[in-house]
């Protein structure tokens, strides 16, 4: 890269350190205007990581009028304006104090950053703890220099977060009550001292009214989902293509894409955050890291601590599937509620792993707002079902190899690998049998950890004797959607068409993927259930749509837990895997020509096929339900689907080739 390419603003979340280094960056002071009309409290919900420090930032270099931080943006004219009135800024990252192991030196901490506030507007620092400080900081700024407060609140909730996402300890239920005390009478005072502020600004992951934030500020306003505020953190499709392109230009050139193709990944891959079912942004924490790299990968999830959401996961028992399309009411999206008590959808909207789409009769619909999340979701959900954490990246990379060079065998053998990584107990009905969770805490253990509740082992003892369910199907189907997410495939469940639908349809690049599940008692009837899925594919013509899909018809092995059996269909021909140990070892499945023909199988060979003649004296197995027709001193197999009919030659009749000939074993 040439020494005249622009400075990408990587890792700089100081917009005074932006502008000074002249880093492309898009242009978001025009809606300080807006803002600032907007009322006298505003605040804005979004996921970690997603632009909010940097916001904060900007709005505090506005209104502390530095005016050569502005020149050639759209706030320039505001803040030269004649009637543009410097304000004593307050800005105060409850991030930079959240993370201690008693509400006491969280008070301490938030003490020390005041002490240093209250040095930088040259007044005392007073007040007999924390609280009483920040009240009578309001009061003496505003004193000191004639003009009332602006305060800038960034992440408040990070105290609270902070305790719900680490690794349980035992005295944090105590902890987070005396937190939550602590910091409702320190956001109490906002209220207390509104005379003295001109304007507020606060940031956080979600609403906690039990904070003394919201409860109090009673005429506060939420631009978390207003149309006109969507775009303020985070980019429109337009604005990296705009603001970005020499990086794009130079992108495209290095992964030998046309700029077109790399704009349509791009928003593929890193786009379709919507805080209002409609407008869509980037997170600038994903696309500045692409631009950096220059490959397509999981930036943003990678770039902070996902102990919040994987602990969920685990706790909850949940599956990365039952989300999409679920509906969510535009008051619970507007305030999802308290983490500890919120719903699932409403926790993971708040944690940004879902986003809303279009609002159908007062609702959203959940959906996962681009790859990247859903990959990083995926993965974090096997990471919580297997001890080989290191290898699940690359195994979903190998996957996505897989599926990209439609190696079937590949894909299968990669599937099987990371299925046999789940514990059996993440095989039982949680929802019927609550033992599930408490056993696997008990057995994740570590020799000296005594985090577990003392009650853990009593609950354990007294639900011993309850029966214990098996997940379904769709438990399966939604443990292979998790594997394909993970690698970077589209997998969409339940597709419907014309006829059916289909269990997962599955995109990765050029290739179509239909698939079939279906239960098997064990490995040993496998083929039979594979065979029963391509049947079902091909009667309903799943896969229609797709010119040339590849069909694929997975059996899972009820005692196995696992892939016992694959019959795929590319290009007109039909493949059997066998499956032992984890190998998959192709062979040819038999054919029925068009005929009425049929085919058996020695060592991957068509050996015997067309009429059957009286003279070779063959032995027929019929399948139930099915007939044949005597013709003469011939038998004539008509239009029978490979798999119906096992046929054996007698002792002393060896087929044509002098070998003897082999059932297909169901295909």
């Amino acid at each position: 890269m040439t020494q005249d390419f622009p400075v990408l603003p990587l890792g700089l979340a100081d917009f005074e350190d932006i502008r000074k280094k002249q880093a492309v960056s898009v242009d978001n002071t025009k809606y300080i205007t807006d803002l600032d009309n907007a009322g006298k409290f505003v605040f804005c919900a979004r996921p970690r990581r997603f632009g909010k420090s940097l916001a904060v930032n900007m709005l505090a270099a506005f209104y502390s009028g530095r005016k050569d931080l502005f020149q050639g943006l759209v706030a320039e004219k505001d803040i030269f304006s004649p009637n543009f009135e410097v304000c004593p800024v307050i800005r105060l990252d409850v991030s930079a104090v959240a993370g201690s192991d008693s509400a006491l030196i969280l008070q301490n901490r938030i003490m020390r950053r005041l002490g240093i506030i209250a040095k930088r507007h040259q007044v005392p620092l007073r007040g007999e703890d924390c609280a009483d400080a920040f009240s009578c900081l309001f009061q003496d700024v505003h004193e000191a220099g004639g003009h009332k407060a602006v305060l800038h609140l960034d992440e408040y909730d990070a105290s609270v977060i902070n305790i719900i996402g680490r690794e349980k300890r035992v005295n944090d239920n105590y902890l987070l009550v005396d937190t939550r005390i602590a910091m409702q009478d320190f956001y109490t005072q906002i209220k207390v001292e509104e005379e003295h502020i001109k304007f507020a600004f606060i940031t956080g992951v979600t609403k906690f009214y039990w904070m003394g934030v919201f409860s109090k500020l009673n005429n506060h306003l939420d631009i978390s989902l207003l149309p006109e505020f969507i775009a303020f953190m985070g980019y429109t499709h337009e604005e990296p293509i705009t603001y970005f392109f020499p990086f794009i230009a130079h992108t495209a050139s290095t992964l030998k894409m046309s700029e077109e193709g790399l704009q349509n990944k791009l928003k593929e891959y890193y786009d379709g955050f919507s805080f209002d079912g409609k407008n869509e942004v980037y997170n600038h924490f994903s696309v500045l890291p692409f631009f950096k790299a220059k490959e397509f990968g999981n930036f943003w999830m990678a770039s902070g601590s996902n102990t919040v959401v994987r602990k969920y996961l685990l706790d909850k028992e949940l599956t990365v599937d039952q989300f999409q399309g679920q509906e969510m009411k535009y008051s619970r999206a507007s305030a999802p509620g308290e983490i500890g008590a919120t719903s699932p959808a409403g926790f993971l909207c708040q944690s940004g792993c879902l986003t809303l789409r279009a609002k159908v009769d007062g609702a959203y619909l959940l959906d996962y707002p681009n790859t990247e999340a859903r990959e990083a979701i995926s993965t974090l959900f096997m990471e919580n079902f297997t001890s080989e954490w290191d290898g699940i990246d690359k195994s979903g990379r190998e996957l996505g190899e897989k599926l990209s060079s439609g190696d079937i065998a590949g894909m299968v053998r990669v599937l099987i690998t990371l299925l046999g990584g789940i514990h059996y107990s993440d095989h039982l009905d949680a929802n019927r049998v609550p033992l599930v969770s408490i056993l696997k805490k008990i057995m994740r253990k570590k020799p000296g950890d005594d985090r577990l509740e003392p009650s853990d082992e009593i609950k354990a003892a007294t639900l011993a004797d309850k029966p214990q369910r098996e997940r379904g199907e769709s438990y399966c189907r939604s443990l292979l959607q998790t594997c394909l997410w993970m690698a970077g495939a589209k997998a969409t469940p339940e597709k419907p068409e014309n006829r059916g639908r289909q269990d997962l349809e599955v995109v990765y690049g050029s290739l179509t993927y239909v698939m079939e599940l279906k239960s098997a008692e064990n490995a040993k009837r496998a083929a039979r259930a594979a065979r029963a899925g391509m049947e079902q594919i091909r009667r309903r013509g799943y896969g229609g749509a797709s010119e040339t899909p590849v069909l694929v018809s997975l059996a899972v092995g009820k005692a196995e837990r696992n892939i016992v059996g694959c019959l795929f269909k590319r290009n007109g021909r039909e493949t059997a895997l066998k499956i032992k140990d984890g190998t998959c070892v192709t062979q040819p499945s038999p054919q029925v020509d068009g005929l009425g023909l049929a085919s058996t199988l020695t060592e991957g060979r068509s050996v015997f096929a067309g009429i059957v003649t009286m003279a070779s004296r063959p032995s027929f197995q019929r399948a139930p339900g099915r007939h044949s027709r005597r013709l003469g001193g011939r038998r004539k197999l008509r239009g029978l689907p490979p798999g119906v009919w096992n046929i054996r030659l007698k002792p002393g009749s060896p087929p044509p080739n002098g070998e003897n000939a082999a059932s297909p074993g169901g295909f």
